[in-house]
């Protein structure tokens, strides 16, 4: 047998080897690193205490036991949601940085003429976590006591009714301007800093009229600290049996609600998105989260990624239908 180059015999193994072991480190680096393996910032693009930063804690809170990773809100007010909303799009694609995006991110291409960010090609669509309705609601001193003689006197007196809001594009502002078209009336817009200033401001007698998620009023509505006057729901809420729903009140094909969910930056991988939403889907199948939900009068959806993205691009078209008719002035 003729003598082999030892070169020859060794190469071929070496490389195996090498192979093997860089295989080896690169399954033992995912193994010690799974998603999310650091703290998670979830932004909410409105100051706290409204609807929007109350259900992204309660998501948070519970994402953080089930995952033993920190999941930390951050809220990023201004500009109807679009400085937190224009983080998030610019943030690195991992995961890491995420949105919990609300009426205000369909809402806002109908106001802006130039967006710093492309609303549905910029992001990735998670699930749609939570809804509650919309409670039209008046101070308890307030002359108006029931949704009828509300919309009677502003006929009356067009202009001289105000609203509240917790800014310029938030849902509170677009959803009463869509009541203001639908009943044919006019009212005077003052928007706040947020949606704890609003309610504040309703209680306090500077505006008139709030039309807010029932998250951000439950406890004012339970200490009769507002007067609610119609609920945007096909059916009365077992915790508040009193309050009519707007049909009940005489406006009809007015069911609106609040909504919250997730969203990340377009480019961060399909299986960092899809753990997510599994993640989610689990904290929302709780029994505990969903009478927490219940608790502050909302629910939770927990649709599929591909239902929620069809659902914004549905609301971005029908936002926009609303702005055109009311003739709101776009910057």
């Amino acid at each position: 047998m003729a003598d082999v180059p030892y070169a020859r015999v060794c190469r071929p193994r070496l490389i195996a080897a090498v192979a093997a072991c860089m295989l080896a480190l690169g399954g033992a680096a995912q193994a010690a690193d799974p998603y999310p393996s650091r703290p998670v910032r979830l932004v909410v693009a409105f100051a706290p205490g409204g609807p929007n930063d109350v259900l992204a804690r309660v998501l948070a809170q519970r994402l953080s036991t089930d995952t033993g990773a920190q999941f930390v809100v951050d809220n990023r007010p201004g500009a109807g949601g679009i400085i937190g909303t224009d983080i998030v799009a610019k943030s690195a694609p991992d995961g890491y940085t995420l949105l919990f995006n609300s009426g205000p991110f369909t809402m806002s291409p109908a106001l802006q003429s130039k967006m710093p960010y492309d609303t549905e090609g910029d992001f990735a669509a998670v699930t749609r976590v939570g809804q509650s309705p919309m409670v039209l609601q008046v101070p308890p001193s307030s002359p108006h006591k029931s949704l009828k003689a509300l919309i009677d006197f502003a006929k009356a007196n067009p202009g001289k009714l105000t609203y509240g809001s917790g800014g310029i594009g938030s849902t509170p502002h677009l959803t009463t301007e869509q009541f203001a078209m639908v009943t044919g009336i006019k009212l005077l817009h003052v928007p706040y800093k947020g949606g704890g200033q609003s309610i504040q401001a309703l209680m306090a007698g500077e505006v008139d009229i709030l039309l807010d998620s029932i998250t951000s009023s439950i406890g004012f509505i339970s200490g009769g600290r507002v007067l609610p006057l119609a609920l945007g729901r096909s059916s009365r809420m077992a915790k508040f049996p009193n309050i009519p729903t707007f049909a009940e009140a005489g406006l009809t094909g007015f069911n609106t609600v609040h909504w919250v969910g997730v969203v990340a930056p377009v480019k961060v991988p399909k299986e960092i998105t899809a753990k997510l939403h599994a993640d989610i889907i689990k904290v929302l199948s709780a029994d505990d989260i969903k009478t927490r939900f219940a608790d502050i009068g909302a629910e939770p959806v927990g649709d599929s990624a591909e239902d929620f993205k069809a659902f914004m691009h549905n609301e971005i078209i029908g936002w926009a239908k609303v702005a055109r008719a009311a003739k709101m002035q776009v910057q």
